[in-house]
């Protein structure tokens, strides 16, 4: 398999795992409507991508504002507009916000673009890493800080934290590279702690969570390190078939297993939970 084929794989993979988490956590009801425009918007995508109609990956795009526009509306109707300005909510709207980010990467990546000047490869290693972060992994510590306690802050600063940081690293990639190192302090520092402070909490009062959540930290400091050794420009020896190791590697290891094991340790948590939506 090709580079541009396992990333066609993992972001596929991460974009049916991510409204999961999203529509699970933050819509007051399950609703067969928005699991249908999942499962089409996602076939679509998927036709688009491993076809010569890359235009149907557009259909991607249009799910994810789509879906943005619903909790904005739901939460608007159910609780009024002002409530759309607390933290909790502001919060909840990050993920839905990187999900909006990561579909424009997939879409310029598919249609060649050339978006900031990222090629195909490129624009869709951005797309991976809006899911797996910014979209599943944020949008499970926004989950968290709807919960009222003493943990509530260090998930809403965590939220904060990330998001500040991805736009660092967006920005110092090729304009402000100052900016880069800075963002990547900022994201390895804020989701090791917020993931530290969940393996904590939960792991007297589930073990399946805790098990989860502990596999998905240590995948997260070991794929962490592979993205400091890159940003020192210290060569990743890990690639598989001529695949380089921060995307054979890291990016498998970051969408197969640290983004699904935190999901599913978050969603057993909140299930226990229940918190109040």
């Amino acid at each position: 398999m090709s580079e541009l084929g396992l990333l066609r794989v993992l972001l596929l993979l991460t974009m049916a795992m991510g409204p999961l988490g999203t529509h699970r956590f933050f819509f007051a009801e399950s609703s067969r409507l928005r699991v249908g425009a999942h499962v089409g918007a996602l076939a679509c995508t998927a036709l688009g991508l491993l076809s010569d109609v890359p235009a149907l990956c557009f259909a991607w795009l249009l799910f994810c504002a789509g879906s943005f526009a619903l909790f904005l509306r739901e939460r608007a109707s159910r609780d009024g507009v002002a409530s759309l300005r607390s933290p909790e909510v502001l919060a909840a709207c990050v993920p839905f916000l990187f999900s909006n980010v990561a579909a424009v990467w997939l879409v310029g990546g598919a249609n060649d673009l050339r978006i900031l000047g990222y090629d195909t490869a490129f624009s869709y290693y951005a797309a991976l890493h809006g899911n797996v972060l910014g979209w599943i992994l944020v949008g499970a510590l926004a989950a968290l800080a709807r919960r009222s306690g003493p943990q509530q802050r260090i998930y809403l600063v965590s939220v904060l934290v990330c998001l500040v940081s991805f736009l660092a690293i967006a920005f110092g990639i090729d304009q402000l590279r100052w900016l880069k190192p800075i963002g990547v302090v900022g994201l390895s520092l804020a989701l090791a702690a917020a993931q530290l402070t969940f393996v904590r909490n939960v792991w007297s009062k589930s073990r399946s969570a805790f098990v989860l959540g502990c596999i998905s930290l240590a995948g997260l400091v070991f794929t962490m390190v592979l993205a400091w050794q890159n940003e020192l420009s210290i060569p990743v020896s890990l690639g598989i078939a001529e695949i380089r190791g921060m995307v054979s590697v890291h990016g498998t290891l970051n969408a197969v297993v640290v983004a699904p094991s935190y999901l599913a340790a978050v969603a057993l948590d909140v299930r226990r939970g229940r918190p109040s939506r």
